[in-house]
């Protein structure tokens, strides 16, 4: 027999083997996996220790590993971190790769409590409300049940989703992307947001509403609202106490645009009891204290247009949640005659790119400390906080004149001179009190009111240009930081011409402001391209007078859209403006702002005005110095005024808890002088009643300044029994006893309503 022929014969025979073995193997994986059909992709499924499913398919000769959680695909990982994608939904879930912790950003089984509108809410990541012609109510179109129209596309560290409403002819473009820093970004760029009918418009955009949502009291932890200097609202079961819950503007509301006639959500009001506190810096957070895992959500772009919004469970849902809303677009009504005439109207899309940052935090740094520490290094790392002096100074605010109605003329009313000033600094050094920080309000000629302020042109009856100067150079000489102070946002249209540069609202009529008051009724705002002609005007001469240093108001605080001559310009525009002009101000002055919204930061050397607590609303559970833990270490910060605080010794306790430094308003004067003026409301001022409460302050917190100075809060803790325990980095410790007995924490005994400085610091 052919030799060759036999070893072809052979080699058939071993391939048919192969083949049957090969055949064989594939039918017993198909098996396996209980799927069938000729095109299906045959995977052998099983679970690790750490209950994710690893699925493994073998296609052809390539060989790959998908890994799910709960429905959802894995769609980036980093070292820390897992993302999985359910791309129907964009539902997200995070898990911690060593703890095995998740956080899901939709509700995966409804429990039938929620309408239809809620239920579709509750499983979408995306959410948009639409505005519909001059329709007052918004629809709801969501990602499940609307008819969405999804694409999703797998990148690098992500994906990339195009969301379109065919029936609106809306189309939008979400970015989704895993940081190696342990956090996530959503963007949506202005420019991948497609309005083709005009009928219809995108009023608000949800990101990741549900995201660590929790069901009544299933979990614990809490929401974290930055309400005055931080608020939480825990997770337990708030057994249908609330009907609503915490929704806020950042930066504040806009005066110049009315949005009463489009409701927040789906078709009920949001109420509250109390006034609001501004939001001063675009963050919210949530916190699994249960699993150790929480994330701190920082707004990059878009803030000056984005509301903060947090419902405990109860109010709407069992669920509780938080989340930030983007307006694009709101209903506005214009008159069209003086008769009482109007018309409704929608505002013009406002142009700006959404992007918003989940930070996380785990193990022991997942508590509201935790995300404190995670805004101040990303301030840090993304230089939006400066590092400023951090030596202890009392805060000593002087008011100089105020103006009173007298027969046909304005009547000056003198309260503190700057000889009076002089007499007062001495005095107090005379006891040891050297370290200080003045502003001077109401300084210019004509007094408090008089704005806008040009240039430096001293009251008469404070005494000279020359005279305030001398006195500013003499606390200079001394170690004083001294101020002049002025709003440069302001005109009083009873002391100037206010015909031209001041803004319109969106409905063409002029914005003024109620002082409440009966020698100056109203008070209107200057548009940002003439507050910043006069801080240059201003800037140059002080500068020509010798003077550095300038306290700003108004500009530091407040956004609003606006129009003039005809043009519509929105927050954004108002907030760029701003900017420029304190940049401009921080370079050649020694500048400090009045409760700067963190978009200014960096321009100041001191935060005057920092909140010391909260609105108190009723669904709040706990007050948290969250701002004061970002900035302790960094920036001074100096409280409201402490002669008006009801409860001063507890308002004493709170300070050295925040490490906010003390402030007061001084008049040389009694303050019964100011009862026919715009200052009426200031009953306790004199300095002679306050001397001896100032020496103790600054003799009691510069002590702990000392020990605290240059470091940073890293530990804040309720311990019961009226007890609060504040640790820094340097590893000083300060207990601090709300209640009115002694307490033993950590072996130490605190006496009430006391404190007690324990730890060792670190060199």
């Amino acid at each position: 027999m052919d030799l060759k022929k036999i070893k072809k014969k052979h080699m058939l025979i071993a391939c048919g083997i192969v083949t049957v073995l090969a055949i064989a193997l594939l039918v017993f994986f198909k098996k396996e996996s209980g799927e069938g059909g000729d095109d299906a992709a045959l995977r052998n499924v099983h679970s690790s220790e750490d209950g994710v499913k690893v699925v493994a398919s073998y296609e052809a000769s390539t060989i790959t590993k998908e890994k799910t959680l709960n429905g959802h695909t894995l769609v980036a990982e980093n070292d820390g971190y897992e993302m999985y994608l359910y791309e129907p939904s964009l539902s997200l879930i995070i898990r911690d790769k060593k703890t095995g912790s998740i956080m899901e950003s939709t509700v995966a089984e409804l429990d039938g409590t929620s309408n239809e509108s809620w239920s579709a809410f509750m499983q979408s990541g995306i959410m948009v409300e639409v505005q519909e012609n001059v329709n007052s109510q918004q629809k709801k179109l969501d990602l499940v049940k609307s008819g969405a129209k999804l694409t999703v596309n797998k990148i690098k560290d992500g994906f990339y989703a195009v969301i379109e409403y065919e029936s609106y002819e809306i189309k939008l473009e979400v970015e989704v992307l895993l940081l190696e820093d342990g956090s996530f970004t959503v963007s949506i760029p202005q420019e991948k947001i497609v309005e083709a009918n005009e009928k219809y418009r995108i009023g608000n955009i949800y990101i990741y509403p549900f995201l660590g949502h929790t069901r009544l009291g299933e979990r614990e932890g809490y929401m974290f609202i930055p309400d005055g200097n931080g608020a939480l609202i825990y997770l337990d079961d708030k057994e249908g106490r609330f009907s609503a819950g915490y929704s806020q503007k950042v930066y504040g509301n806009d005066v110049g645009v009315e949005e009463s006639y489009v409701l927040s959500l789906f078709w009920d009001e949001y109420m509250t009891v109390n006034d609001a506190e501004k939001i001063l810096a675009p963050v919210y957070g949530m916190v699994h204290t249960d699993s150790k895992m929480g994330y701190l959500a920082i707004i990059e772009s878009g803030a000056e247009c984005a509301t903060i919004e947090a419902y405990p469970n109860g109010a709407y849902t069992p669920y509780n949640w938080i989340t930030s809303k983007f307006r694009l677009c709101t209903l506005y009504v214009q008159p069209t005659s003086n008769s009482g005439g109007s018309v409704t109207k929608v505002t013009d899309r406002v142009p700006y790119d959404i992007k918003v940052k989940f930070a996380f935090v785990k193990e022991e740094k997942a508590n509201y400390a935790g995300l404190a520490t995670r805004y101040r290094e990303y301030l840090i790392e993304n230089d939006k906080l400066k590092k400023c002096e951090a030596d202890y100074r009392i805060r000593l605010d002087f008011l100089g004149s105020e103006r009173e109605n007298w027969l046909l003329f304005k009547k000056a009313v003198s309260m503190t001179t700057a000889s009076q000033i002089e007499e007062i600094y001495q005095e107090l050094k005379d006891e040891g009190v050297t370290d200080i920080l003045s502003i001077y309000k109401g300084w210019q000629s004509g007094g408090m009111e008089d704005l806008p302020i040009k240039k430096y042109n001293v009251d008469g009856c404070l005494g000279s240009e020359a005279k305030v100067k001398d006195l500013m150079d003499q606390a200079q000489n001394d170690g004083i930081l001294f101020y002049l102070y002025d709003d440069l946002l302001r005109a009083n249209p009873s002391t100037g011409n206010t015909t031209f540069n001041t803004i319109k609202k969106l409905d063409r009529r002029l914005y003024s402001e109620s002082t409440y008051k009966d020698v100056y009724e109203t008070m209107v705002f200057e548009t940002p391209a003439k507050s910043a002609a006069l801080a240059s005007e201003l800037k140059e001469s002080l500068k020509k007078n010798g003077i550095s240093s300038l306290a700003a108001a108004g500009i530091s605080n407040t956004l609003f859209t606006y129009t003039y001559s005809g043009e519509e310009y929105t927050r954004l525009d108002t907030a760029s403006v701003y900017e420029e002009i304190l940049k401009q101000l921080n370079d050649g002055l020694d500048l400090v702002l009045e409760e700067p919204l963190s978009l200014y930061w960096q321009y100041t050397d001191a935060f005057l005005d920092m909140p010391v607590g909260n609105s108190d609303y009723i669904f709040t559970d706990q007050s948290v110095p969250f701002l004061s833990m970002v900035l302790k270490g960094s920036m001074p910060m100096y409280a409201d005024y402490t002669n008006f605080e009801a409860n001063k010794q507890e308002f004493f306790l709170q300070l050295i808890e925040t490490g906010i430094y003390p402030s007061f308003y001084l008049t040389y004067e009694d303050p019964a002088a100011l009862l026919y003026t715009n200052s009426s409301d200031i009953y306790t001022s004199k300095y002679s009643n306050y001397k001896e409460e100032i020496i103790t302050y600054y003799n009691q917190l510069k002590q702990i300044n000392e020990q605290t100075k240059d470091a940073y809060i890293i530990g804040h803790e309720v311990m019961g029994n009226g007890v609060t325990k504040v640790t820094y980095t340097n590893g000083v410790i300060i207990y601090i006893n709300y209640s009115k007995n002694a307490v033993t924490a950590d072996g130490y005994t605190i006496e009430g309503m006391s404190y007690e400085i324990g730890g060792e610091a670190v060199e």
